[in-house]
Parts: C-alpha cells; structure tokens; sequence
C-alpha cells in the first residue's frame, strides 16, 4: 500500500480513510497489449517521467514526480511507502531522473481536464523503453497518483515484465491502462474534480535508458478527440492501430 508520509503531505490519515475498504483482486494498472500506440521521441511530445539508471548493471531505475508544494522531481516527490488501492508492495524511492528536475520536456503534471481524460477508461499511461538490441525489462511498479490542490487523495499500481522492447522508443509504445476492477475507485477519484496526474515508477533489468511515460487519453486515440474535445496529431504518436494488418503484424512483435 502507497501512503503518503505526513512530513511530506500531511494525508496519512486521509489515506487510511480512503484506502481502508480495498480489497485486493487485481492490479489497477495493466498492461494491455491490444492497444498500439505508435511510440514518441522527446521531441514529438513531452514525457510525464523520465528515468535513466545511474547504478551498475544489476541496479533498478527509479523515479517520481509531484505536484506537492508547486512542482518536484526526485525522492522528495516519491510516496515512501506502497500505499497503492491494489498497492503491490514496491516502494518506489527515485534518485535516477535525468537533469533537469522541472516542469519540462521530461516530467509533468498534468490535469485530467489538460488531457481529455473524464473516466477510467479514458485513462492509458504510454511507456517507452530505451533498450539497446531490443533487450527485457520489467516495469516492477508505475503508480499513477491522483491529486486535488497538491494533496494525494489516492492512487493505483501495477507491474509487467516486457520479454523484449524491440517496438523501443519512437517506434511504439507499451500501453498500461485502468483494471475494469477498478474503475469504480478510479471514478470517484474522478469525480471530485479538478483532478492532476503525476507517475512514479520503477525498473529492473535496464541496460540502457532513458525509460519515459505519458499520459494519455485512449478515447482521443481511438476516436480522434478526447473528452476534452482535443485532437491527437499525426504523426506526434497518439494514433491507435486497432486490429489492423499493421496492427497485427506489429503486435505479432510484442512480448507476451
């Protein structure tokens, strides 16, 4: 479970409160690989969390984002303890985001009213791995935490290990979205309004990097517009394949 230390946040006991009627099922994160979206350079579209290990070879790469306090980057920004709804115990402590530590290209932040995204299912998270020959990794936890005036009013996990990256970055992504589990908590997170995003994540198994994900809104992807009315642009990534010749050649390609 992700709580939020009180020196940090002040929401413990909110989090208690709110997370007390869990009941594990499922993860609430997934990975869905039916979903292919074509992959993103940091030039097309920023990046909510960006992540390079900075250890040896054997060493996880871990990294958070916060919009407590204004904006950070970095351990001070990671929850300290998996206080996750479905939480699956991995504690994320950050320490590898590669400089600069601000709202830019590389972190963010974002509203769900800034992405179009109004429900659960609206919601994906596009990971794209740097691996050099295509190589595994595991997402051993991405949290998608949910503020409301820089408070954490609660968050959900998950995990996936990719047995080959070769779709790699700029090409196409890997897609997490909601648990159909979940989406009953994920909406009432929803519903209190004016809801901001931001990602804390951790890998082990990298060899290279840097690892990013972004934000989403899957109804713009599917259907061009988001529930904020916005359009995905081409060829700035966001387009679904659906089951599509390409769509299944591509995913002929993905680790299962």
């Amino acid at each position: 479970m992700h709580v939020t230390p009180t020196s940090l946040w002040g929401l413990a006991a909110a989090a208690a409160l709110t997370l007390a009627t869990a009941t594990p099922a499922s993860a609430g994160l997934i990975y869905d690989s039916s979903i292919l979206l074509s992959g993103q350079g940091f030039g097309a579209a920023p990046r909510d969390l960006t992540v390079q290990r900075t250890g040896g070879a054997t060493s996880p790469e871990s990294g958070c984002v916060s919009p407590t306090g204004g904006f950070s980057v970095g351990p001070s920004a990671c929850m300290g303890l998996d206080a996750a709804f479905m939480g699956n115990g991995v504690v994320n402590v950050g320490g590898d985001e590669p400089m600069p530590h601000a709202d830019n290209q590389k972190y963010g932040a974002p509203f769900a009213s800034e992405r179009g995204i109004t429900t659960a299912s609206d919601i994906g998270i596009l990971f794209n791995a740097t691996e050099p020959g295509g190589d595994d990794i595991t997402v051993s936890d991405l949290t998608l935490k949910f503020y409301v005036d820089g408070l954490l009013v609660g968050s959900i996990d998950g995990s996936h290990s990719f047995g080959s990256t070769n779709p790699g970055n700029g090409v196409a992504g890997f897609v997490f979205k909601v648990d159909d589990a979940q989406t009953g908590y994920v909406n009432g997170l929803l519903a209190r309004g004016n809801i901001q995003f931001a990602l804390e994540a951790t890998m082990t198994g990298s060899s290279g990097g840097p690892e990013s994900f972004r934000i989403v809104d899957l109804g713009a992807a599917a259907g061009g517009t988001g529930g904020g009315g916005q359009t995905i642009p081409e060829p700035a990534s966001l387009t679904l394949f659906g089951l599509t010749a390409l769509g299944l050649a591509k995913r002929a390609r993905r680790p299962v």
